[in-house]
Parts: structure tokens; C-alpha cells; sequence
């Protein structure tokens, strides 16, 4: 036998790391960016800003200029004589007497100096920085903040409202012009669950079948014009179908906007509009427009998606061996499937359904728009006297009970379906002693 004998793992060293190649450039350090400027730094350099003004114009700013920059100016410097400790601090940077008790003043003639001559903003660490600067007061440590007082005694340069009339908030808009809502649809979209989704279940296992056979297409999504009645999508993974389109036109622009009904392969459906399913389809990077075999030619006939074959009725007839079901001359099952008949029945011999034995279809309906539950409560409430009763016993020795195998004719069977079908099963009752559909007399009609 050959061994091999493994090396041991040799742990890298940081001058390892560092002596590789850096394709990715990871390792480079920039310079050092500079620090940001401080409170105090900011709050002179505010002061400064104003002094320059009053240099050029001649005059302090006003609140209801024009320019906003000089509206700017007139909130600073309102808010720095409202506070005595910015006023204090300030004092050897204010050459110009912004900050005098009297705010009703002429301007000094030294006023209008240069500020060329004004000491420097205090630099942090410096040891020159004048001792009456008063601690940074415009930084709250985010953990002092714990409640909205918090918020407003923060504020030191009055921009969230003021006792003062005169000093505007950051929630007044001064200098700016309006902004002109667009009309808002009066419903936003809302996905909900959908009750008929039977009409559509079957389609979408179509659809899927053709996608998977090639014989449908998923192409990217183009343009909203794209968009019509019983057009299908692929959007956030799932299948969808445009069941209905509306005439109106919603909300502002020129652009047809009408709202949808979408229905979606999970079971559910939605409201919104068809400029927003277009919005959906762009973002949606794998949003695809399902191209489907004869869709065009089926159009050109007016055959919409609300008129495919949605399943298949059927009446089938037992051919059990069992002894327990040799008295029952008419056995007959009527059901419902929206799958391939043959291939559902192809192992009945094993079904309990089917009474673990061979059937015989004896008559088969194509059917369109049909709800199933609702088909499978009318045909147990017209034939529940027509029920079978009996207790049978399975391959395992277990017992059971067939609840949907009657006693009823042939002939009867194929009345109640065609009945159902077309809406008129209401006008007509079981008579129970024939075992035969007969028209309900007019006193019971009413």
C-alpha cells in the first residue's frame, strides 16, 4: 500500500498577505482626510460669513429679502443674539458690534472696516483659542436624544420654529416655488384573493406545459401598449393574466392609464393600473410577455381566454365485481376534471374513488367557465336521495364509504349535468319515486 504523506498547513504571516500581488488595489490607503471643522470652528466662521456681508452692503441682512442667501444670514444672526453664551463667546470675533445689546443701533464706522483684521477661527488643540469660548453646545451625543423636547432644545439656531414671528423655520418655504400635486388615483391597488381563480387554474397549467414544451415563448417585457385583455406575464417569478382591462382612463397625464384586473397563478388578483403593471414588468430584471401558439388566430375569431375549455364532466359506470354492489343496477359517478380524463382513470383499480375497480366512461361534457365546487353541490344536493349506502372494505381490510356513486339512470345522470350547465337546474326537483328529473309546478317556482 502507498501512503502519502500530507504536508502540514503552514499558517501565512501579515508580511505574507502584504507581499502578494494586490490586483484589487484592497491594500491602498489613501491620505488622511483632513478633519471636519468644529462647532466652534462653525460658529465663527457663521459670524464671519455675516460681518463679510455687512462689509460689502453697508447694511445688516434682512429676513424678508429677496435672495435667500441674505434671508439666510438675518435667521443666523438671530439666532446667535438670542443666545447670551454665543453672544459672550463671540464677543472678541465680533468686529463689527453685530452682537451690542441694542440691535436698534446705527452701525458704527467701524463697521463698515474690512474683516481682514479679525482674529482667525480657534483651532482645535490651540492653546491661544481664547478661554471664553464656551463649550460646544450644537453637538448632542445621539444617546442624550430620547424624546422630540430633546429634539427641540437642540435647536440652537431657531430652524425648527421660534417664539419670534420674525425668525422663519425650516417649515416655512420661502423662495420656493410650489409644488403642484398630480392627481392620485382615488383606489391603490390591493392584491386579494381570488374566488373564481378556478376559471383560470387550469390555463395557467397550460401555459406552463407550453413554456416547458417550447411551444410558448417568455420574451422581454418593451412597452406598455404591450398591455391587453387576456395578455399573460412572468413577473416576480410568478404568472399572471390581464382577466380585464378598464375604458376609463386614471389619474393625471396624457397617457391611457385605465385600471387592471390581474390574476396571479398563486390564487390571488389585483387592482392596479396599467402604467404601474408596466412599472412592475420594467423593474423586474427576468419580467418576460408571454407569447402563446394561436393567440393571434384565436383573437381574429373573438375567442378569448374566458372561452377555453376549463375542464370536462364526466359519468362514469362500475364494473366492481364487488357482491356488495351487484344489486345496484344503475351505478353511475358524475365528476369533474379539469385533467386528461384517461390518464386520471388509468389506475382506478386502486382508487377508492373509483371503488378499487374498473370504470366505463358513458358520457363525457367539455365544459367552460365552470366553478367545480360549485357543480359538485348541486349534483349531491339533486341526487342525495340517489346516493349510494353502503360500507365497502379496501385492499388493507379497512372500511370506507363512496360519496359520490348513485342510483340514477343513465339518461337522468346526462339531464342533471346538461342542466347544471345551463343555468337551469333551479327549475327542476328529483322525483324520487321514478327516480327521474321533472319541472318543478309554478306555486314552487315562486
Amino acid at each position: 500500500m502507498i501512503r502519502t504523506r500530507r504536508e502540514p498547513f503552514k499558517r501565512r504571516t501579515l508580511d505574507d498577505i502584504f507581499a502578494e500581488p494586490d490586483s484589487l488595489g484592497l491594500l491602498d490607503v489613501g491620505p488622511k482626510r483632513a478633519a471636519a471643522p468644529t462647532a466652534n470652528q462653525r460658529l465663527v466662521a457663521r459670524l464671519q460669513t455675516i460681518a463679510a456681508f455687512v462689509s460689502e452692503q453697508g447694511r445688516e441682512p434682512t429676513q424678508n429679502a429677496d435672495d435667500l442667501g441674505e434671508a439666510t444670514l438675518a435667521v443666523q444672526l438671530s439666532a446667535i443674539r438670542a443666545n447670551p453664551e454665543h453672544v459672550a463667546a463671540l464677543t472678541v470675533w465680533d468686529t463689527h458690534g453685530l452682537l451690542e445689546a441694542s440691535v436698534a443701533r446705527e452701525l458704527r464706522p467701524s463697521a463698515l472696516a474690512t474683516t481682514a483684521s479679525a482674529p482667525a477661527p480657534p483651532v482645535e488643540g490651540d492653546s491661544s483659542a481664547p478661554s471664553t469660548m464656551p463649550p460646544q453646545q450644537e453637538t448632542t451625543s445621539p444617546d442624550a436624544v430620547t424624546s422630540l423636547e430633546d429634539i427641540w432644545a437642540s435647536d440652537v439656531l431657531g430652524l425648527l420654529g421660534s417664539a419670534d414671528e420674525n425668525v422663519d423655520s425650516i417649515f416655512d418655504l420661502q423662495h420656493v416655488s410650489k409644488v403642484e400635486y398630480k392627481d392620485l388615483p382615488d383606489e391603490i391597488a390591493q392584491r386579494t384573493h381570488c374566488d373564481d381563480f378556478y376559471r383560470f387554474e387550469s390555463l395557467f397549467d397550460e401555459v406552463r406545459q407550453e413554456l416547458r414544451s417550447g411551444d410558448a415563448e417568455a420574451v422581454p417585457f418593451q412597452r406598455e401598449s404591450q398591455i391587453a385583455e387576456g395578455d399573460m406575464f412572468i413577473l416576480n417569478g410568478m404568472i399572471c393574466i390581464t382577466d380585464q382591462v378598464g375604458k376609463e382612463s386614471i389619474g393625471a397625464g396624457t397617457k391611457f392609464n385605465p385600471r387592471l384586473r390581474v390574476v396571479y397563478d398563486n390564487g390571488t388578483e389585483s387592482n392596479l393600473l396599467l402604467r404601474s403593471l408596466a412599472r412592475a414588468l420594467y423593474k423586474d430584471k427576468v419580467g418576460r410577455r408571454i407569447l402563446r401558439p394561436d393567440s393571434t388566430f384565436d383573437a381574429m375569431r373573438g375567442i378569448t381566454h374566458r372561452d377555453k375549455r376549463t375542464g370536462m364532466i364526466y359519468i362514469l359506470r362500475s364494473l366492481s365485481l364487488n357482491p356488495a354492489l351487484n344489486g345496484i343496477r344503475n351505478l353511475h359517478k358524475i365528476g369533474y376534471t379539469e385533467k386528461d380524463l384517461d390518464a386520471r382513470l388509468a389506475s382506478a383499480e386502486k382508487q377508492q374513488t373509483y371503488l378499487e375497480a374498473p370504470v366505463k366512461v358513458v358520457a363525457s361534457f367539455d365544459c367552460y367557465n365552470l366553478d367545480p365546487r360549485r357543480f359538485e353541490r348541486l349534483v349531491h344536493t339533486m341526487l342525495h336521495h340517489q346516493r349510494v349506502n353502503v360500507t365497502l372494505h379496501d385492499r388493507d381490510g379497512s372500511t370506507y364509504r363512496p360519496r359520490e356513486w348513485f342510483d340514477v339512470e343513465l339518461e337522468t345522470a346526462r339531464e342533471v349535468v346538461n342542466r347544471i350547465v345551463d343555468g337551469t337546474i333551479a327549475q327542476y326537483r328529483m322525483d324520487n319515486t321514478t327516480g327521474r328529473l321533472v319541472a318543478k309546478r309554478e306555486k314552487d317556482v315562486g
